[in-house]
This record gives structure tokens, C-alpha cells and sequence, in this order.
């Protein structure tokens, strides 16, 4: 192979945007001789790449723990990511190189930067250089806090997810879980309440499923919808679907007397009432794209097992979110303490308008007497 065509395969690999990447990983794949694949070999290819990476860019990685989880058997490692590609492809589970590519354009945009950033890492040691770069660079997620929906060392939804969203990568800082604060709506919007950053909720069903919403917008209390068309809500399991906005409507986020995402005020496509109890995912709304949030078995309705909230976005956006809730929970203390001020001095007011009605009470009895005369040498009443 020359050298001008190595060079050519290097820059197809990402700085050519991730179409040229999707299309490398596929020939790795297929060895440019399979029209049809099992989504099983690309999903597992794009796994091992996105472990690799982080090998070549962490001193103090567990470099074996790695490679004997990747020589392991771990056909079902990405199942949801596995399942929905395959959902893509013909009634035989395979795919061909265009309906992979078209998949991972609307489900799994990041997937392709698993491939970039490992030949990045590879040829400059995970020192970033100073020009653009074509593609956001794909990092595992690192979760700050033990989770209940996210367990083990490197939980496979999670990587299905990390590739749903350039966002997604990176640090995550748990801002609520039932695990540490608790099953209330109260201490749910007491801890996401102004915190400004991107922030990914995750449900977990009674049932097993998993789903949840991804946002970018400041979170407030608010009976009418808010929110942009930066975010999405998603099924992570059993199969990755990222149902995001269609630009008909822009009910994304509702949070009042419960939580939820799209549809309208009086039946949200995702709702988490007060109780929390009963919740609601339904199949359309005029929001985000039409589909299943849940299975069809489950009748649009599910209990939650676990919820948890992760400010995303990396170590930068996180302080920035945290530092905006800080100052939101200031305001709202300072507003809290005037308003019982106010409430308390209202009070005295009465107390006192009521003393003096006591006192002088005999006044407005005695006016209309017969021996009722003014006196106005003492500048008095008299009787």
C-alpha cells in the first residue's frame, strides 16, 4: 500500500465527515465482499473501538480488565443497539450498507466517531491538535455516582446511549435517583430545579424497559411547555429508538404537578404524575417521531423501579449547570424569607388595628347618648 493511500484511508476515517466513517467501518465488516451483514459484527466492531480508545488515552486504564472483556463472549453486550439495527434491515435480521448507514444517521449518530476517535488517539497519543476536527469525538460515559439502571464497570446500554448523542459523552453528575433522595416529586424538582446543563433522564420500568428523555434546556416549574428542539426522548432497552423532534409542535418539557415530555398539557407523550405512580408513554405525538417508547405488551403504561437525572456534557457544563442552580435556590430562599416577612408584619398590623378597636370601642358606644357632649376644653368626650 502507498503512502499517498494510507494517508487517504486515514482522513477517511474521520476528517472527512462521519458518511466517509460509516462507510470504513462497513468495509471492515464485509471485507468489501459482503452486500448483507449481521448488525451483531458492525455494533461489535464499533464497541471494541470505543474500549480501544480509551486504552490508548488512559495511563491508569485496566488495559486487561479491557481486552478480557472484549476477548470475552459478549454477543449480547449491545443487544438494544444490535436489535435496532437489525429493525432496519430485511425480515432476516441483515442489513445492507445503505440501510446501515441511514440507521445510524437517525438513531446513532455518534458511531461513526468510535472509529475516528480511536485512529486519532492511535496516531496522536489523545493530545487533541489545535485544527477543526470533522467529527465530536466519541468518550465513554463516566458516571459520578453508583447507579440501579447502569450496573457494572462498563454498562453496554450505556455505551447504546453514548452514541445516541455527541452530548452524552464524557462525565455524568447524578443530580436525582430514587437510590439517594428518594421516591418524590418534591425532591425530584427540588434537585433538577435551575440547574441549567444538558441533563439526561433515565427510567427503568418494573417490567425491565428502559427509557427516558434527553434535554438541554434550564429546568423550571412551569404550567405550559418549554424547552428546544435540541432534545429527544428515547427507549434504551430492550432495543435503542431515539424518537426525535418533528418541528410540528413544541411541547418538550412540562413540569408542574408531575413531569412530562411532549404530547399535550392534558396527556404528555412521557408523564410521571406527583405520585409517581401509574405513569403514561405513549406511541404518537405531534412533538417527536412517532413510535414505540415502551413494548407493545406493556399497553403505554409502566411503574417505575428506578428514575434517575445526569447533568451531561462534560466537566465545564456540569459546574457551570450546578453553579446555576445554586444561584436559583439563593433567589428562591431570599423570595421565601420576604414573602414571611411581609406575612409576618401583615399580622401585627391586624393585631394592632384590633387593639385599637378594643380601646376605643366605648367611644362608638357612647356617641348618640342623650348625655353625650363634646368637650372641648380638654379636647375630649364627655358624658
Amino acid at each position: 500500500i502507498s503512502l499517498e493511500r494510507f494517508l487517504e484511508g486515514i482522513a477517511d476515517c474521520g476528517q472527512r465527515g462521519h458518511k466517509e466513517a460509516l462507510k470504513i467501518i462497513w468495509l471492515c465488516c464485509s471485507a468489501g465482499v459482503d452486500n448483507e451483514l449481521e448488525p451483531s459484527r458492525i455494533v461489535d466492531l464499533c464497541f471494541r473501538l470505543g474500549f480501544s480508545s480509551e486504552v490508548l488515552v488512559s495511563p491508569d486504564a485496566d488495559a486487561h480488565g479491557i481486552v478480557a472483556r472484549l476477548e470475552s463472549e459478549h454477543d449480547s453486550a449491545c443487544e438494544s443497539l444490535e436489535k435496532s439495527l437489525a429493525a432496519a434491515g430485511n425480515m432476516y435480521g441483515m442489513v445492507t450498507k445503505q440501510q446501515f448507514m441511514e440507521w445510524a444517521e437517525l438513531t446513532a449518530p455518534q458511531l461513526s466517531s468510535t472509529l475516528s476517535t480511536f485512529m486519532h488517539n492511535l496516531l496522536f497519543h489523545g493530545k487533541w491538535t489545535k485544527h477543526r476536527l470533522n467529527f465530536v469525538p466519541f468518550e465513554y460515559p463516566k458516571l459520578d455516582q453508583k447507579s440501579d439502571i447502569f450496573e457494572g464497570v462498563h454498562p453496554p446500554n450505556l455505551f447504546a446511549l453514548a452514541c445516541a448523542s455527541p452530548h452524552l459523552g464524557g462525565k455524568w453528575h447524578n443530580l436525582y435517583s430514587f437510590e439517594f433522595h428518594g421516591h418524590s416529586m418534591n425532591r425530584l424538582q427540588y434537585s433538577i430545579l435551575g440547574y441549567s446543563g444538558p441533563t439526561v433522564v433515565v427510567i427503568k420500568t418494573e417490567g425491565g424497559h428502559i427509557l427516558g428523555a434527553f434535554t438541554t434546556s434550564k429546568w423550571k416549574r412551569s404550567k405550559d411547555f418549554y424547552g428546544d428542539t435540541n432534545g429527544f426522548i428515547f427507549q434504551l432497552y430492550p432495543t435503542l429508538s431515539v424518537f426525535s423532534p418533528t418541528g410540528i409542535e413544541s411541547n418538550f418539557i412540562k413540569l408542574h404537578d408531575g413531569l412530562g415530555f411532549g404530547g399535550t398539557k392534558d396527556m404528555p407523550r412521557i408523564f410521571i404524575p406527583a405520585s409517581m405512580e401509574v405513569c403514561n408513554a405513549g406511541v404518537m405525538d405531534k412533538t417527536f417521531r412517532e413510535g414505540n417508547i415502551l413494548p407493545v405488551e406493556a399497553l403505554e403504561k409502566f411503574a417505575i423501579e428506578s428514575l434517575e437525572v445526569w447533568g451531561v456534557g462534560g466537566e465545564e457544563v456540569i459546574k457551570k449547570g450546578l453553579a446555576s442552580r445554586v444561584e436559583y435556590r439563593e433567589i428562591t430562599d431570599s423570595n421565601i424569607y420576604k414573602a414571611r416577612v411581609i406575612k409576618d408584619k401583615s399580622s401585627l398590623v391586624e393585631d394592632i388595628n384590633l387593639l385599637d378597636t378594643k380601646l376605643y370601642k366605648h367611644r362608638e358606644e357612647a356617641r348618640g347618648r342623650a348625655e353625650f357632649k363634646v368637650d372641648d376644653t380638654h379636647g375630649g368626650d364627655a358624658l
